[in-house]
């Protein structure tokens, strides 16, 4: 009897470290694919909280007036509080409901000349509670997440 030893070319240590490679990242691509359909369903929104934070813009379009604000709750802060006649400010709610006040003052002699005050809600948009002074409050029907302060003279 002969004892002669069989070799398989091609089947050395390398090939089988290339397969048990490919392997390893076939596991951890599906792994990510499988997880993704997971990943929503964690929080109850359906959204990450960045995404749920929602944005509201106060347009100033008077000609000579400055918009300062004063006092803020439930947004985040947005660093600049002054807002020159032509400029606008962006805001972002941090929760359900917030509120924001100014101070509407001359901008060549700096007296005040009125104020206004709104409410913040996620859903329904900016609600103006009080305004004073040569000044309009206006919300675009088509976009209640936008202010619009004006003079009127």
């Amino acid at each position: 009897m002969r004892n002669d030893a069989a070799t398989i070319h091609g089947a050395g240590s390398s090939s089988i470290r290339i397969v048990l490679v490919l392997f390893i990242l076939l596991v951890i691509v599906t792994g990510m694919f499988s997880w993704n359909q997971y990943r929503n369903e964690l929080d109850e929104g359906g959204s990450s909280g960045i995404e749920s934070a929602q944005g509201f813009t106060i347009y100033n379009q008077t000609s000579d007036y400055t918009l300062y604000l004063s006092s803020f709750a439930n947004i985040q802060n947005p660093g600049i509080r002054i807002v020159n006649s032509g400029a606008s400010q962006s805001l972002v709610l941090l929760g359900s409901y917030g509120s924001v006040s100014y101070l509407v003052r001359n901008s060549s002699t700096n007296a005040q000349i009125g104020s206004f005050s709104a409410v913040l809600n996620s859903t329904s948009g900016f609600t103006v509670n009080a305004y004073s002074g040569r000044i309009s409050a206006d919300i675009p029907p088509l976009n209640r997440f936008q202010l619009i302060i004006r003079s009127v003279q």
